[in-house]
């Protein structure tokens, strides 16, 4: 009799660990078919750096991307090889300039909500020290202008929004969130109200 009894408690053990070992099969298959799913959800992150160039007459230098009519200020996207002090010199390096150490005077987040990008955008002040600026392939001209007149021209309101806050107070190191349209056809951009992330007169 106890042997009888003692088959019934192992078979129903062994029933057990099945069950378990199905759970737990079930469990990764949800977990395999689900990661793709959430990973095409989640939105694209990247890291530009913006360089705000003067000269000597406090002059803000602007870049028209060549074949185009979009007139932006230098900038880099954040990659696996150069170091954010070398990104910024190479951009230098590339109109032919050498520059001051940049100082990093914001950073925002802009999210554009009609493909699922959110890239941080870190902006960068500084000087020419020697050089004269030279265009390089990918830039079809190049434009010194006061700061009020470049925000006219500069084609992303987001740019001008984020270089006229920095130059209205040049001791804060501003932050903020930026959203563009979901409407490509629009350049229009809204904003969180900027916030100062450091006070440097302090």
């Amino acid at each position: 009799m106890n042997k009888f009894f003692l088959s019934i408690f192992l078979l129903l053990h062994r029933i057990r660990d099945i069950k378990a070992a199905i759970k737990k099969t079930f469990l990764l298959f949800i977990l395999l078919v689900s990661s793709p799913l959430f990973a095409q959800q989640t939105a694209n992150i990247s890291t530009f750096h913006r360089l705000l160039i003067f000269n000597d007459k406090s002059e803000l230098m602007l870049v028209r991307i060549k074949d185009s009519d979009r007139w932006v200020t230098p900038g880099w996207y954040q990659d696996e090889q150069l170091t954010i002090k070398q990104g910024l010199e190479q951009v230098a390096g590339s109109y032919g300039v050498k520059i001051s150490p940049p100082v990093l005077r914001g950073v925002f987040t802009l999210k554009d909500g009609q493909s699922r990008v959110i890239s941080t955008r870190l902006i960068y002040s500084t000087k020419i020290i020697s050089g004269t600026p030279e265009a390089p392939p990918i830039i079809g001209e190049i434009k010194w202008l006061p700061v009020h007149e470049a925000a006219k021209i500069v084609t992303y309101p987001h740019i001008s929004m984020q270089f006229m806050q920095i130059t209205k107070y040049p001791n804060i190191v501003w932050g903020g969130t930026q959203y563009m349209p979901q409407d490509s056809s629009t350049n229009k951009s809204e904003i969180d109200a900027f916030y100062p992330l450091v006070n440097m007169s302090k």
